[in-house]
């Protein structure tokens, strides 16, 4: 992999969280800065157990999650300074390796209120998305009847969705199609399958938007 267009990539966001497995012990850190092939800077919380293990121990495993991969790495100390804050140095790591790819995978937990339009007819439902990837979502309309569903599933089909992604800029409109149609009791929730390349930035900042809130695996 590109490591420095990696690190370029995971720095533009200020405090992306890293996990950090120190002497079989997990933490979290965040990343703060980096020199290109010399090392990185990790910003690690302040307490007694942080400060034996990084003073016991001299290699470092570590994962980040980037664009919807979990990427991982081992290198070693270089130092580690307690002012202004507590702050490691690590060398820059000569390999990267994907440990798991969520775009297709994961979908985030969220709850984002949202507007669907059938393309057939311009219907509008308001509605609820529930979980989301770069790949498609389950949306919980407001109000729609089990006819309306079963019309939009056989027939319809095609949709747009529109909504606004917390952490983004604007109103995001992503087209896309019913894949399933799901009943619970008095809840119908459909499966959409986005569209691949129509929006390629409302895309990118699924999968960015998604890399945030994913839980890192163990490392």
């Amino acid at each position: 992999m590109d490591n420095e267009n990696l690190f370029n990539r995971l720095l533009q966001e200020t405090g992306r969280p890293l996990q950090l497995s120190v002497c079989g012990r997990v933490y979290k850190g965040f990343f703060v800065g980096f020199k290109p092939r010399e090392y990185l800077v990790v910003e690690v919380p302040r307490s007694a157990e942080i400060n034996a293990s990084l003073t016991e121990c001299q290699t470092v495993t570590g994962s980040f999650c980037v664009s919807g991969m979990v990427i991982r790495f081992e290198t070693s100390i270089k130092a580690f300074l307690k002012r202004p804050a507590w702050l490691l140095f690590v060398a820059y790591p000569s390999s990267l390796s994907k440990v798991r790819d969520l775009r297709n995978s994961y979908r985030a937990e969220c709850s984002i209120p949202c507007t669907l339009v059938t393309l057939f007819n311009l219907n509008q439902y308001s509605g609820l998305i529930v979980d989301i990837n770069a790949r498609g979502c389950k949306c919980i309309p407001s109000s729609i009847s089990p006819g309306q569903a079963e019309t939009l599933f056989n027939s319809e089909k095609k949709v747009l969705l529109e909504f606004e992604l917390p952490g983004s800029h604007g109103r995001k409109r992503v087209f896309g199609e019913v894949a399933s149609v799901k009943r619970d009791a008095s809840e119908i929730s459909f499966g959409i399958k986005f569209n691949d390349g129509d929006d390629e930035e409302a895309l990118r900042e699924l999968e960015d938007y998604v890399s945030n809130v994913v839980k890192l695996p163990s490392i």
